[in-house]
């Protein structure tokens, strides 16, 4: 790509890749601006979906106006190559910022209050951030940062979390969704969408690797993280210094209705230097994360509820895997035997019986929708594909409105 242009923009460099595309420095040469430039990645060329999720990314983003999230310019198609034009922003990584002991209080403060008045502004505009980690959050030289890609936990399959989250390989031969999970919140991990109190989790995340230089939960293998961040506790809390520990506390809630649920709240403890408001009112009636040191709880009165945690959370984990087996088994037996006589009371939509009809994939739900029906086209989350795309992928049609 390098020397070519998508449009009126010309490539000059790679920036760098992810799962769905590879970013590069380029030139507007309509305005003579520099730019970076996202390009759907080679083997999504013909998904319609990906375009789906390309154009929904940039429509969301294209409505904020902050100056702590990175702008969009402009959305084409050259060549059969879909691209984002975007703001160019000279910066790293803030997850190649932290050093191993953690940065100081006041660093960890003014990063934070920084990322939480994006995150409340996109909030209070109706927008999810669905994939905070620091691989989005680029740093600049004047120590300024730029939250980038938006809605991307919106759009991991919840058969995709439930497939990675089980898996017994090392993290790093995860994927992309392995790089994600340490950020997702408990009830994302079940199956729940990405939400306000789904985003403050991960901005807890954040502030606690920021503070001391681990995350608050890990893992050799995605079965083993996923656990952790179900029932464990992040083993560094107690030493992080107080006002920050309270307002860890209340974004690492595990129960979301006792999480603080406003990113706004967040900012503006970490800007005060006070505790996070109305933190006591939200504590839940079940057990919530320890306090003060460890040593002051006997090492075996301890270990014996976190064992009986483990052996239970592994067991609900057991069961989950065993049944999306058996019934991944069970699809798989009765698409030997098709149907001869469809129930009465299924909707037969328009294009039935052609695998080549274009339906609408709700990616939340799991479902897709025939041309006709009430949700076709409608849903969020979502994007258009063929009746038989949408069926070798798992999606299946929602009640009464098959594609038969």
């Amino acid at each position: 790509m390098i020397g070519k242009t998508l449009g009126h923009y010309e490539i000059e460099d790679r920036l760098g890749a992810g799962g769905s595309g590879v970013v590069y420095r380029g030139r507007d040469l309509r305005l003579e601006r520099l730019v970076a430039i996202k390009v759907l990645a080679d083997e999504l060329r013909n998904d319609e979906l990906a375009w789906a999720r390309l154009l929904r990314e940039a429509r969301l983003v294209s409505n904020l106006n902050h100056p702590h999230i990175g702008a969009i310019y402009d959305l084409g198609e050259e060549e059969e190559r879909a691209y984002i034009a975007m703001e160019l922003i000279e910066g790293l990584p803030l997850s190649d910022l932290v050093p191993e002991c953690g940065m100081p209080t006041e660093q960890v403060r003014h990063y934070g209050a920084q990322i939480a008045d994006a995150l409340a502004y996109a909030h209070e505009r109706g927008v999810i951030h669905g994939d905070l980690k620091g691989l989005n959050i680029l740093v600049t030289s004047e120590g300024n940062i730029k939250l980038l890609d938006f809605g991307l936990g919106r759009r991991i399959p919840r058969q995709g979390i439930a497939e990675v989250t089980s898996s017994r390989l090392p993290l790093a031969e995860g994927g992309a969704t392995a790089g994600t999970l340490p950020y997702l919140a408990p009830e994302v991990l079940r199956g729940d969408a990405t939400s306000l109190e789904s985003d403050v989790w991960a901005l807890g995340v954040l502030l606690y690797q920021m503070a001391t230089g681990e995350l608050p939960f890990r893992g050799a293998t995605p079965f083993e993280l996923s656990m952790e961040i179900m029932v464990g506790a992040p083993p560094k809390l107690a030493q992080v210094a107080e006002p920050l520990e309270s307002i860890l506390r209340g974004c690492l809630e595990k129960d979301p209705r006792a999480r603080c649920s406003q990113a706004r709240e967040v900012m503006a403890a970490l800007v005060s230097g006070g505790p996070l408001a109305g933190l006591a009112a939200r504590q839940p009636a079940t057990e919530a994360l320890p306090a003060g040191p460890a040593a002051s709880v006997p090492p075996a009165q301890a270990a014996a509820p976190r064992r009986r945690r483990w052996i239970a959370a592994g067991g609900v984990a057991a069961i989950v895997v065993l049944l999306a087996a058996l019934l991944a088994w069970h699809g798989d037996f009765l698409r030997h035997f098709p149907a001869k006589n469809p129930p009465s009371n299924v909707h037969k939509a328009f294009g039935a019986g052609n695998p080549d009809v274009k339906v609408w994939v709700n990616t939340n739900s799991g479902t897709y929708h025939c041309p006709g029906t009430k949700w076709y086209g409608t849903t969020q989350e979502g994007g258009y594909m063929t009746q038989k795309e949408a069926q070798d992928k798992g999606y299946r049609p929602a009640a009464n409105h098959a594609c038969l």
